[in-house]
C-alpha cells in the first residue's frame, strides 16, 4: 500500500497555496505601479498585436465580456488605452494602446521580472530548469 502524502503537502494544496501567495504579492507590486489585476495580461496581448477586438481579448483572457467591459472603461478612463469604432464593421469596437499604456508595459516587465526572481530564489540554474521542465509536464498533463 501506497503511503499517501499529508493533506498540507500534498501537491495540489502547494500548487493553490503557490497561487494564492504567488497572486497576492504581483497584484501588490502592480498596484504600486498603479495598475489593476488582470490590467498587466491585458496590456501584454495588446503589446503582441495593439487593436485587437474585444471579442480576441475575452478570448486570449479566458475572462466574461462583461469584466472585460468593465476592465477596457476603466483603463480607458485612466488614459492606458482607447477604444475605437472598427472602419470596416461599426458593430465591432477594437482597443488599442496609448503612450501611457506603453510606460505601464514598462513597469509590468518590471513587475514580471521581480516575480519571476522572487519564485526562484535560492535556486541552482539546474533547479530552475528542473522546475520549469516539472511544471510544464503538470500544465500537459491537466489540459
Amino acid at each position: 500500500m501506497t503511503k499517501q502524502p499529508a493533506q498540507n503537502n500534498a501537491i495540489g494544496n502547494l500548487l493553490i497555496q503557490i497561487c494564492k501567495l504567488r497572486r497576492n504579492k504581483s497584484n501588490a507590486l502592480l498596484a504600486e505601479a498603479e495598475i489593476h489585476s488582470g490590467q498587466d495580461a491585458l496590456l501584454y496581448h495588446l503589446s503582441i498585436e495593439d487593436g485587437q477586438t474585444v471579442s480576441s481579448l475575452v478570448e486570449k483572457l479566458c475572462i466574461q465580456h462583461g469584466t472585460i467591459a468593465s476592465m477596457i472603461e476603466r483603463m480607458e478612463t485612466s488614459g492606458m488605452i482607447k477604444k475605437e469604432k472598427d472602419a470596416n464593421d461599426k458593430r465591432t469596437s477594437r482597443i488599442y494602446l496609448t503612450p501611457k499604456g506603453k510606460e505601464a508595459l514598462t513597469k509590468i516587465a518590471r513587475v514580471w521580472k521581480t516575480m519571476e526572481s522572487l519564485t526562484t530564489k535560492g535556486l541552482t540554474e539546474k533547479q530552475e530548469n528542473t522546475l520549469r521542465e516539472l511544471l510544464q509536464q503538470v500544465l500537459i498533463n491537466l489540459k
